[in-house]
This record gives structure tokens, C-alpha cells and sequence, in this order.
């Protein structure tokens, strides 16, 4: 089982990842698609990434399409072990 400090260290490592694919001037307008579908902004994102890395998650931010336009998709995975 994950400890604490890992826990934060994927959230806070996917969060880099997603401040590092969007544009600084397009964080309040690019949409986050979620693995059950969902369209959410950029804040709602941030939330999903912390809330699943404490579920115990690995996570992995991509640039993609999202509703025609560029966007940020977010997967989520626990490891078999």
C-alpha cells in the first residue's frame, strides 16, 4: 500500500503535467475529459487528479481532443499488486 508521501507525489506530479500541457493563457477555458465521459474545467480537473491519486491511483494526463477542440484526457489505474 501507497504511503502518504507517494500518494501527494502522484497528485502533485500530475498536476505538473497538466500545468505543463496547457497554454498559460488557456487554463480557463481548456475542458478535461474523465474516464466515465465527463467534460469538466480546468479546476474541476485539478480536483479529480487529487482525488484519485488519495484513492490510490496511478495517473496520466495526455493532450487530446475534447469535444472538437484541444483538450486535456485524464486516465486513472491501480496497479495489480
Amino acid at each position: 500500500m501507497a504511503t502518504n508521501t507517494e500518494l501527494e507525489e502522484r497528485w502533485v506530479d500530475a498536476w505538473n503535467n497538466l500545468f505543463d500541457l496547457v497554454e498559460a493563457g488557456e487554463i480557463w477555458r481548456v475542458n478535461c475529459l474523465l474516464p466515465d465521459g465527463s467534460v469538466v474545467d480546468f479546476e474541476a480537473c485539478k480536483g479529480w487528479l487529487q482525488d484519485s491519486a488519495y484513492q490510490g491511483y496511478y495517473l496520466k494526463v495526455d493532450r487530446g481532443w475534447v469535444n472538437g477542440k484541444r483538450g486535456i484526457i485524464v486516465s486513472r489505474f491501480k496497479d495489480n499488486d
